[in-house]
């Protein structure tokens, strides 16, 4: 994988293969941060990415110049998540295991929350419940999911922003 856009653009990251890894392909990591760059400035601003994966959203936050925190249940794919990082000679502010309490510990609110769990799970509603009843998103903060078209997301006490298709995923833009 390869970084698209900021301090670290066109860097070659190597992410793992495991089955339960799926890398938000290049171009729409591209999109979603062209998108999001209209409508928040990143000097300052904390990124949460909650089921990381190979945590190349992360890398894609923090070129750009966001505070990142990464969210990972699985001790294997944090450990590629770190890898990742030490690619780059960075260390990530990462917190293994269950991503919905380890949300709770996080003392600082985010600017910015990305929610793509595995496309089969409850886990969208789930943590858009938890930020909500929690406050843990910022007044103007942003919410971004990446889903299957076919996932039917509640969103309520959320406002729709903008989606986007990118093959059969969308990327939902909500605050």
């Amino acid at each position: 994988m390869q970084i698209t856009g900021g301090k670290y653009n066109s860097l070659k990251i190597k992410t793992p293969e495991y089955e339960n890894i799926k890398p938000t392909l290049s171009k729409t990591r591209q999109g979603i941060f062209n998108s999001l760059l209209t409508q928040t400035e990143p000097s300052g601003k904390v990124f949460f990415d909650l089921f990381a994966g190979s945590g190349i959203m992360s890398l894609e936050a923090l070129s750009r110049g966001f505070r990142v925190i990464t969210f990972e249940k699985d001790k294997k794919t944090a450990l590629a998540v770190i890898n990742a990082f030490k690619s780059l000679k960075l260390t990530p502010e990462l917190y293994i295991g269950d991503t919905l309490k380890n949300i709770l510990k996080v003392n600082v609110k985010a600017d910015v929350i990305f929610i793509d769990p595995p496309y089969e799970s409850d886990l969208y509603e789930k943590s858009l419940k938890i930020i909500k009843e929690n406050n843990i998103l910022n007044k103007d903060g942003i919410i971004i999911l990446e889903h299957p078209e076919t996932k039917n997301i509640n969103f309520d006490g959320f406002k729709l922003i903008k989606e986007k298709k990118y093959g059969n995923k969308l990327i939902t833009f909500i605050n």
